[in-house]
């Protein structure tokens, strides 16, 4: 399950702030979704640690992102994480609709109302639940699931097997590792903290305004 440091890179960004991000980015967006060019991708939470790397994924993918995010004050920092030639857009999740519709929906924050962006996908469009800091519940009107022939689709790395987390390491290293070397990808890191102070890392990481990973050093 190791994967290489590309040449140039920090300890933080590489070694802590890439391998689950993107991994997991790369198997909900790629492997599940089958994410291609000309789709329109909505991914919700887009400024966290795993937003920056699925709005990455996305766009290097050739899809159309629109990253929805609270903050207006982190709206321009999302947009530069597009890749060349890509096209990122950003708004407050009240403006979700109006970009609407979507080939896929990667849901980050979870709460009650999460599951009404059925209603966003156009014909069979597919929601990610990736991400559920905001709630784990809620209702889903099923009728419009079935009108829409769309898919949801739930995933996480924690809980698979062995073998399955050194698939997707194969497939990450092959991949997703060499556009993180030629610096189409890159790993936006909030705030690093030490070990000691892995309580503030914590409420660091669970409160508000952050662009990317929170890491912890040695």
């Amino acid at each position: 399950m190791l994967l290489p440091i590309p040449a140039g890179l920090s300890w933080h960004e590489a070694a802590a702030g890439f391998p689950e991000a993107f991994s997991t980015a790369w198997d909900a967006l790629v492997v599940q979704a089958g994410v291609r060019a000309g789709d329109r991708v909505l991914v919700t939470g887009a400024a966290g640690g795993v937003g920056t790397a699925m709005v990455q994924v996305a766009a290097a993918s050739g899809a159309h992102v629109v990253a929805s995010v609270r903050r207006t004050e982190l709206h321009g920092r999302v947009k530069e994480l597009a890749p060349a030639g890509s096209t990122v857009e950003a708004v407050v999740p009240g403006q979700e609709g109006g970009r609407a519709p979507y080939d896929v929906v990667v849901e980050l924050v979870g709460g009650e109302e999460c599951l009404r962006r059925v209603e966003l996908l156009r014909a069979r469009g597919k929601i990610l639940v990736v991400g559920v800091q905001g709630g784990t519940m809620a209702p889903l009107r099923m009728f419009d699931l079935m009108l829409a022939r769309a898919q949801l689709i739930g995933t996480t790395i924690r809980g698979r097997t062995q073998a399955e987390k050194t698939l997707l390491a194969a497939t990450v290293r092959t991949s997703v590792v060499p556009l993180l070397a030629e610096r189409r990808l890159r790993v936006p890191v909030d705030s690093a903290f030490p070990l000691d102070s892995y309580s503030d890392a914590y409420a660091r990481l669970a409160g508000p305004g952050k662009f990317g990973k929170v890491v912890m050093q040695f």
